[in-house]
């Protein structure tokens, strides 16, 4: 007796994330998520970090001249400034939005 043929059904290959592949990188100078930033050129003044971006938003407090964040969220344009949403690696209470005009990248701490 020879056996009825089977049905076998199509197959697709769903790809995955290879987690030993790597992740793009930012460019060297450039503000992006995951990525570094320290308060620069305030004279010594501090910036004012932001509930939202937007020179209208409530100040959540003011960040050091050299203070260095991670960069969670953005870009988002207003007032004529692209802003990004910081966090103190040290504090995640220190948190807000900032001009990227007072930013400068740096390398993780």
């Amino acid at each position: 007796m020879i056996p009825a043929p089977t049905h076998t059904p199509n197959v697709t290959v769903v790809p995955t994330n290879d987690p030993l592949i790597a992740t793009p990188t930012l460019a060297a100078n450039t503000i992006g998520i995951g990525g570094y930033a320290q308060i620069t050129g305030t004279e010594g003044q501090g910036l004012r970090i932001r509930a939202l971006p937007g020179l209208n938003a409530e100040t959540v407090f003011r960040g050091d001249e050299a203070e260095v964040f991670l960069v969670k969220d953005g870009p988002q344009v207003a007032d004529g400034y692209t802003w990004w949403y910081l966090v103190a690696p040290y504090d995640e209470t220190r948190a807000g939005w900032s001009a990227a005009d007072f930013l400068a990248v740096v390398p993780s701490p």
